[in-house]
């Protein structure tokens, strides 16, 4: 989160609303946000197609039956939280879904089709244009944050690329050479603007000489071969150094239907890997390449961008800078107590790891991801094998879970303003001697401190999300009950997403089907896997000298049930007892 220059706006004062859902919708589509101010992976219509995808793959052997009480679990839950969803029902939640287990598979997909024909995508995205808008104008934020949510959930699953949006939101509220915000109006001219609308392109690429070996064999992947670009693009390909160069060849692919040039770049990179990987079929010492940069030109437009490949999924974790991730590893080469067996298995999802960062295909990705969390997680005798990583994997990721959201807030505060965030927890009574995250973890969960925490709301001025964010966060943080349900909520949340990552899994080994949201779940699934190897790494560094994945874990467990029972045992935080919240023990 960050709070970026207003040069464009005017009339702030009667902007309010509009501003928050433009601070929202950066954050929302921000590489690097915490996964819990992200957009879903799926929403009530995604959800309602997943379901009727897997009971198709049920029928077809190529998934479980077991599955589908879980992925119903969620949709009801969805539809149960969704006022757009809940909006556009003829009837109750309970007559579309039949999750008893002796109701037919086919009795349940016949309600489950006319419910996903009930909430189409163009349906509920009207619906929800409809809704965002009048939230914006009436500066309702809790509306507008939620819906601003499901807005790119439904637009991302539709085929709209997240760059794109990204792109838009800064280009038309804060850096383009679009008109100024001086109007709540704008917020329907930025929703028409990215509007879904199937538009062609023209991609050019650059490619090693060694394409020219298939020549007789492109036309049927409809990429064509150029010696020099056209005409009435060279002038534009110059000045941005777009210039094949040592036998390179310019390589286009024409006509591809999408919905912004990111997602058109993508089918053109889909289509020269396809062919690349089936030359290498037949030849093995050397692969049909091309450069990052590409030419895209929309067809029936002088429009021209040039745009480089797209960020890996795996880069979008949390990184330490430099410095402290070279004295972390020395640390852990100093002081890992693991033992022979252990540490070999260590280096193996190490290693796993190490090949999702490095392979740029989604796929693989995914699948070295789940490698990992199988491999890392201890075998149960009678549990199956996604129950087992399930179980094991929630007690790491729901016990650091407030420790994460306090650490994000207290990185997007001090982004803020530094001296001001400063200032304002010196004010903190008997806080003096307490790390920083335990004196914000103060300022906003304990009762007592209203008055500071007012001052930080006036000192916010027009940086709306992050004086919601303190509310929001404040809300909950006061209450040992809101805490205790904001982790049960996440702990179910998580457990839903790691079975959408097996099932994923297995719809790419035994069907070859990839989903649209894999990049989401690539995300979810490389930050879990981090969450669980830094506590295995902490715990083996420290002073308990762990020696197995199997005492980890166990270790791990035991922390966890003593977290949730200190929690539910607290009535009122102070001073001393919400300090238990944090995982820094």
């Amino acid at each position: 989160m960050r709070f970026r220059n207003l040069k464009k706006w005017k009339n702030l004062k009667n902007l309010e609303g509009l501003l928050f859902f433009a601070q929202r919708m950066e954050e929302l589509l921000f590489d690097y946000s915490l996964d819990t101010y992200k957009p879903l992976a799926l929403n009530a219509p995604f959800l309602c197609q997943e379901t009727l995808e897997l009971i198709s793959d049920i029928d077809k052997s190529i998934i479980d039956s077991a599955n589908l009480k879980h992925v119903l679990e969620e949709l009801t839950w969805s539809l149960q939280n969704d006022n757009i969803a809940k909006s556009l029902l003829d009837v109750d939640i309970e007559r579309y879904i039949l999750d008893s287990e002796e109701t037919k598979l086919s009795e349940k997909e016949i309600r489950l089709e006319v419910l996903s024909k009930t909430l189409s995508p163009s349906r509920y995205l009207k619906r929800c244009y409809e809704l965002l808008s009048s939230s914006v104008k009436d500066v309702k934020k809790t509306e507008i944050d939620t819906y601003s949510k499901t807005l790119i959930t439904t637009l991302t699953n539709i085929g709209i690329n997240k760059q794109y949006l990204y792109n838009k939101i800064l280009d038309f509220f804060f850096l383009g050479d679009s008109p100024n915000i001086s109007s709540v109006d704008q917020i329907d001219d930025f929703l028409n603007a990215i509007a879904p609308r199937i538009h062609e392109f023209d991609i050019f690429f650059i490619s090693s000489s060694l394409i020219n070996s298939v020549a007789d064999s492109i036309k049927a992947f409809k990429i064509g071969m150029h010696k020099e670009l056209p005409e009435e693009l060279r002038e534009y390909a110059l000045n941005q150094n777009f210039i094949a160069k040592n036998n390179e060849i310019y390589v286009e692919i024409k006509n591809v239907n999408a919905f912004d040039s990111y997602s058109a770049r993508k089918i053109a990179d889909i289509r020269l890997d396809n062919l690349s990987d089936l030359f290498t079929l037949f030849y093995h010492k050397k692969q049909i390449s091309w450069k990052e940069e590409t030419l895209i030109r929309q067809c029936y437009s002088d429009e021209l961008v040039i745009i480089g490949s797209p960020k890996n999924s795996m880069e979008k974790g949390f990184d330490l800078k430099p410095a402290k991730a070279s004295k972390q590893l020395n640390l852990l080469i100093e002081n890992f107590s693991f033992r022979k067996n252990s540490f070999e298995k260590f280096n193996r999802i190490v290693d796993f790891h190490g090949i999702s960062v490095n392979n740029d295909i989604i796929e693989n990705q995914l699948l070295n991801i789940w490698i990992s969390l199988e491999t890392i997680t201890p075998s149960q005798t009678g549990n199956a094998k996604i129950k087992n990583v399930v179980s094991s994997a929630i007690p790491f990721i729901v016990t650091n879970y407030i420790t994460r959201l306090i650490e994000r807030f207290t990185a997007d505060l001090f982004r803020w303003n530094k001296f001001t965030a400063k200032n304002i927890l010196r004010k903190l009574p008997d806080t003096k001697g307490d790390a920083i995250y335990i004196k914000v973890l103060k300022l906003l969960g304990i009762e007592d401190n209203e008055s500071i925490r007012k001052e930080l709301y006036d000192s916010l001025g027009d940086f709306h999300l992050l004086r919601y964010r303190t509310f929001q966060l404040s809300k909950v943080l006061k209450s040992p009950k809101k805490v205790i349900e904001l982790i049960d909520s996440h702990e179910k949340k998580v457990s839903w997403q790691i079975r959408r990552i097996y099932r994923t899994r297995n719809l790419i080994v035994h069907s070859g089907r990839t989903p649209k949201y894999i990049h989401t779940l690539v995300e979810n699934g490389h930050d879990y896997l981090d969450q669980l190897l830094f506590e295995v790494i902490k715990l083996s560094c420290n002073d308990y000298e762990i020696e197995s994945f199997e005492q980890v874990f166990e270790l791990v467990k035991i922390r966890y049930h003593k977290y949730k029972r200190a929690l539910s045992d607290i009535e009122k935080f102070d001073g001393d007892n919400i300090v238990s919240l944090l995982n820094y023990t």
